[in-house]
């Protein structure tokens, strides 16, 4: 792991140094040291919020409420700092909704799957897959968006990332069949989505800020419907029933007419018997990392390619 964050690191300054380079002084793009800097913001945050968001799913396991209290925590925290005037932020309108609506559905797909694939396989599985997006984005990438195809030595070490994510995969110990399916679901989705948040980054006319907050605010409305089809929200509603079941079946054995209580009847999968006290902790970190990743993700993407991108991870 060490040496994969030494390689990401010396791979984000030459990213770096290769689009400062393809600027030619041109004022509109980034300046060198600002795209390294979103670059390293962005690689920091998302390599902690994989273990981060391992963490809060572990202590409240209930991935659809995880990533919809990021979602919503960025939209507010970006909103806020907006009417604030400490960033510039675009005002929500209707048409830029739903130009944007396809790529945040996909967004949504995207993290949704990624908290199934922490909650049933370990991290490093999903490290393993998410480095297989490198090679398949670049193959996507210059197929559909007709950007130019990589040069031998890229490819060649785009496959020997791809080659050690298939060798962890079958020496893996920790293999969970459920959680492989949720991976490769996921890996369908993610390549899908760094490939057209690009090309929306590119057409689409809004700032970094804009992009965040419009981003965010559609992931929260989505919320409902991801967590009903999913069959989460049955699982969320035991939240609010099971306070009510408890006093209901502590007056029932008060008064000798029950034998087992509501943890008893619970199955030993019961999602209410594996929320920690102190939940709250990993969650609340989750979100501020949210805010970051949101950020540097969309700055990232408007200053280097789809492929360069997906080697941050």
């Amino acid at each position: 792991l060490r040496t994969s964050s030494t390689g990401r690191a010396m791979s984000s300054r030459k990213m770096a140094a290769d689009v400062g380079k393809g600027q030619g002084g041109n004022p509109d793009r980034p300046s060198s040291r600002r795209i390294l800097m979103l670059v390293a913001l962005y690689a920091t945050c998302s390599s902690s919020l994989s273990i981060v968001n391992k963490w809060a799913i572990l202590s409240l396991p209930f991935p659809g409420i995880v990533t919809a209290c990021q979602f919503f925590a960025t939209a507010a925290t970006v909103w806020g700092l907006g009417r604030a005037n400490f960033v510039n932020v675009e005002t929500l309108e209707y048409d830029k909704l739903v130009k944007m609506a396809p790529i945040n559905i996909i967004f949504y797909l995207a993290i949704f799957t990624n908290g199934k694939v922490l909650q049933y396989s370990t991290v490093e599985t999903f490290i393993a897959f998410r480095s297989l997006t490198p090679l398949l984005v670049s193959v996507l990438d210059t197929a559909v968006r007709h950007e130019p195809a990589p040069s031998c030595r890229t490819v060649a070490c785009l496959f020997l990332i791809a080659a050690g994510s298939a060798s962890y995969a079958y020496d893996d110990a920790n293999f969970s069949a459920r959680g492989y399916v949720w991976a490769c679901i996921y890996l369908t989705i993610i390549v899908t989505e760094m490939v057209y948040a690009k090309h929306v980054t590119a057409t689409i006319g809004l700032s970094t800020w804009g992009l965040v907050l419009y981003q965010n605010v559609i992931a929260v409305c989505l919320f409902p419907f991801a967590s009903l089809i999913s069959g989460e929200f049955y699982d969320i509603a035991k939240l609010f029933y099971a306070p009510q079941q408890l006093d209901s079946s502590a007056a029932a054995a008060a008064a000798g007419t029950t034998e087992n209580s509501l943890l008893d009847a619970a199955s030993d999968d019961d999602p209410l018997k594996k929320i920690q006290p102190f939940a709250a902790i990993p969650v609340i970190v989750s979100c501020v990392l949210g805010v970051g990743i949101s950020f540097a993700g969309w700055g990232t993407r408007s200053a280097i390619t789809a492929t360069q991108f997906t080697v941050l991870g």
